[in-house]
């Protein structure tokens, strides 16, 4: 009896290991660990990243943004991974992308390859598909996957990318925390987010009075987090309670369950192909969500609609573009059904 429970265990074990390896990896959590540090939060822009070896920095910074400088979570990953140079810090990320599993991570990373390269053709930037396809062939060249592959991986775990990104981005508000005291009168940026796995609530912002200074609450419950706050020096009870308001408007936790799965559904669609019929759907949430918040005044509906945005742009910025872009220019919805249009707006009950 003992031997088959050990027998199970394993098998059980090996099963997680696969559907583990089966998904996307977390390019900033890859990104955090293998600099290690705190948060994965980093602006390219003010602090591009360089490689050690000037040849390879140069190869894999020739995607996104500045061509001269790894300035994405996907190039530092390439440069870090790939590098020869960049061992020691390859190393410290051996979680995320392991070493010795160069199969699995050139399928993982060459479908981030692909998904841009998909989204860049729809886009019709033929100079940026051109460097995607490059780097493409620069992986399968590598003999550890094939370009059908990569491909197939792509399709079979872009919903759980997708899904990932609109957890993230839909259980989380930003606000303007009013810390009025006698003595002080702050007013500062801060964000609310929710692990929607474990219910745990984390409370970021600013600190004006010292400068370049942030700082993260963390807590296993609402309850726990406004007793943190109460705890600490930062905080007048205005302020504690504007953090309590703020955790109900968490888009995750005002649409229902049918309205966050139709959004992934929508956008796996669109992402798995692209094509004139598809994006209209992509575009025409962001019109029912607005027409609703016009309609109601909810406010719960204006942080649903920058949720999405911030999902959009996560996953694509140049897709969130074209959306702003082609809503001004018409607002009509013409794809969604009622079916679909209803389910995007209710709420949780």
């Amino acid at each position: 009896m003992k031997r088959i429970s050990i027998i199970f265990i394993l098998a059980c074990l090996a099963i997680y290991g696969i559907s583990a390896q089966n998904k996307f990896p977390d390019l900033k959590k890859y990104f955090m660990i293998a600099l290690q540090l705190k948060s994965p939060e980093w602006d390219f822009k003010k602090t591009p990243f360089y490689g050690d070896d000037p040849t390879d920095s140069d190869r894999f910074s020739n995607l996104t943004g500045n061509l001269k400088a790894i300035d994405s979570y996907i190039e530092f990953a390439l440069c870090v991974y790939y590098s020869a140079a960049e061992k020691t810090t390859a190393e410290k990320g051996n979680s995320i992308l392991p070493l010795n599993n160069p199969i699995l991570v050139d399928k993982q990373l060459g479908a981030y390859i692909f998904m841009d390269l998909q989204m860049l053709r729809f886009l019709n930037d033929t100079a940026a598909v051109s460097r995607h396809e490059t780097m493409l062939k620069w992986i399968t060249d590598r003999k550890n996957a094939t370009r059908s592959e990569i491909e197939a991986f792509y399709r079979d775990n872009i919903r759980g990318l997708i899904a990932a990104v609109v957890d993230e981005e839909f259980n989380k508000v930003s606000f303007l925390l009013e810390n009025y005291s006698t003595n002080s009168k702050f007013s500062y940026n801060a964000i609310l987010s929710r692990n929607q796995q474990n219910g745990q609530y984390k409370l970021t912002y600013e600190r004006p009075d010292i400068p370049n200074s942030k700082k993260e609450l963390f807590a296993s419950s609402l309850e726990a987090l406004l007793s943190a706050m109460q705890n600490s020096n930062d905080f007048v009870p205005t302020a504690i309670n504007t953090v309590k308001a703020q955790a109900a408007l968490i888009p995750a936790a005002a649409l229902s369950d049918a309205a966050l799965n139709e959004v992934k559904t929508i956008l796996t669609n669109f992402y798995i192909n692209p094509n004139a019929a598809t994006y209209a759907c992509v575009k025409e949430i962001h019109i029912v969500l607005m027409d609703v918040l016009l309609s109601t005044k909810n406010v719960r509906y204006g942080e649903a609609y920058h949720a999405y945005e911030r999902a959009l742009s996560a996953l694509n910025d140049g897709l969130t573009q074209k959306v702003l872009a082609d809503v001004w220019t018409s607002s009509a919805i013409t794809t969604l059904t009622r079916d679909q249009q209803h389910r995007l707006v209710e709420l949780r009950r």
